[in-house]
């Protein structure tokens, strides 16, 4: 099954059409979007066995990564935005021929590769949190798929939007690198947000906090709302 949240209510339950295998999480599907209805795709970064970096303070990014994209999928959902996840639970997109964490992990992005292809959505958004040596790296960072530069101007709006709500540093938006393999080629346009360090103790606090999540998740789904108006999106 696939989480599928829209209009009409906010967490309907789609038969699978067969658009991907049976996932070790459960089987998930797309259902077709209106024509003239707007709709976004979120995708909660990594999940298990992958968990992504860890906190200092014991914090795992995937868990995060998730509820992130929860809210931003419920506040999308109230500006009637439809919006649909990549991942609901905390397991990653695999099925059980997968036995390593290394076949685990590349099926995983193949099948959110799948999804993003059958979606029929007009943006992506990748959600995950950052880590760095130093643990006196802080702020958000946002990049792009670079054959969709015209996307350039939302990124720079979703990131003055978190920064002024959470009071966050912010740094150049930039293309996102070849070798991330779902910012590559992307069948339409898309950004992966890295809404903060975990390995930042300050940073990694406010990360833990619900409402400061739910700030980040208002902050994105606003600037969205604005940009599809703005530039007039269906």
């Amino acid at each position: 099954m696939f989480l599928i949240i829209d209009k009409k209510m906010l967490i309907t339950i789609s038969l699978i059409i067969a658009i991907i295998p049976m996932f070790s999480a459960g089987i998930y599907a797309l259902t077709q979007d209106k024509s003239d209805e707007i709709s976004v795709l979120i995708d909660p970064g990594h999940g298990e066995p992958d968990g992504g970096c860890v906190g200092a303070l014991g914090s795992i990014e995937q868990e995060i990564n998730l509820n992130v994209a929860r809210k931003t999928a419920e506040i999308l959902v109230a500006k009637n935005i439809t919006a649909h996840l990549t991942r609901t639970s905390s397991l990653g997109l695999w099925s059980e021929k997968s036995t390593t964490i290394r076949e685990k992990k590349l099926e995983d992005m193949k099948n959110r590769r799948k999804i993003m292809e059958n979606s029929n959505c007009q943006l992506f958004i990748s959600i995950h949190m950052n880590s760095y040596p130093s643990p006196s790296a802080s702020g958000i960072r946002i990049f792009y798929d670079k054959n969709h530069e015209d996307i350039r101007e939302l990124c720079e709006q979703i990131q003055a939007r978190m920064s002024d709500v959470t009071g966050a540093k912010t740094a150049q938006v930039k293309p996102a690198d070849r070798t991330l393999f779902l910012m590559k080629d992307t069948p339409m346009p898309a950004i992966l947000i890295e809404c903060g360090f975990l390995t930042s103790p300050k940073e990694e606090q406010n990360l833990m906090d619900s409402v400061y999540r739910s700030k980040l998740a208002w902050a994105i789904a606003d600037a969205c709302e604005k940009y599809f108006i703005a530039n007039k999106v269906n």
